[in-house]
């Protein structure tokens, strides 16, 4: 009786793939509620009602805002305020608790920059719709713009107002991200060092435009630009901001 040799074929299954954690990183974001979503909708919705607030407050005291003479604000920019302080809370609060449970810098980054463009196109999609509900209304009939000022809503409406408030609010986030988790990385004096180069940066680039007389091109430019052509724009910082904070969570430490 001849023996038959079985050779046994062992099947591994594929290790499965780092970005499989990066829902996990994500909802990460959300662990305290209060920091993505309730705490700027209570910016937006608070700033919202003081400045409609304020406007009847005038109009009582003997204002009379008219199409031709309506009641502007820019209080909507509370909420794009809140959420930069928002974005280095998630660079101080989650980078260690992402370290700690494993998640590597590249799954913790994907992670982060989802949370954050959920967060700026629900923003850009508030923006928006509130922006389309004044100019229907005539700014709810008193003639009280918050969010669709003229500036935003001249040549793309609502939409281009939407998009350039997510791609702002993108960018305010990314910023705030930034500097915390350049902090993590090196020393305050270092940051502090880092932030004076900026400033030095931009002081130059403001004495150039000063010395040589192109802030009339400058002045043009920018009214030539949409609200749209103005998100675009935003762009460039942000994928910037994310290039950067990449290349600093790689060694930064918890």
């Amino acid at each position: 009786m001849s023996a038959i040799a079985h050779t046994e074929t062992t099947v591994r299954a594929p290790a499965p793939s780092s970005f499989a954690r990066v829902p996990a990183a994500f909802k990460l974001q959300f662990t305290v509620p209060s920091a993505l979503v309730w705490i700027p909708l209570m910016a937006f919705f608070g700033a919202w009602a003081i400045s409609v607030g304020v406007g009847l407050w005038v109009e009582a005291a003997g204002a009379d805002f008219t199409a031709q003479s309506p009641f502007y604000s820019g209080a909507s920019q509370a909420a794009v305020w809140c959420l930069l302080f928002i974005g280095a809370y998630a660079a101080s609060h989650t980078f260690s608790f992402a370290m700690a449970l494993s998640f590597s810098r590249r799954v913790y980054i994907f992670g982060v920059l989802l949370a954050f463009g959920l967060v700026s196109v629900a923003y850009g999609v508030l923006f928006g719709l509130l922006a389309a509900l004044e100019q229907a209304t005539d700014g709810l009939g008193g003639h009280f713009y918050t969010f669709a000022l003229p500036f935003l809503v001249a040549d793309s409406g609502a939409v281009g107002a939407g998009a350039l408030a997510a791609a702002l609010c993108l960018a305010a986030m990314l910023f705030g991200f930034f500097w915390a988790i350049l902090y993590r990385r090196v020393s305050v004096m270092a940051v502090t060092i880092v932030a004076l180069a900026l400033g030095v940066v931009i002081l130059a680039a403001v004495m150039l435009v000063t010395t040589n007389d192109w802030w009339p091109e400058v002045g043009e430019w920018v009214m030539n630009q949409s609200a749209l052509t103005g998100a675009g724009w935003f762009l460039i910082p942000i994928v910037g901001l994310i290039l950067a904070s990449y290349a600093i969570i790689r060694r930064a430490t918890p």
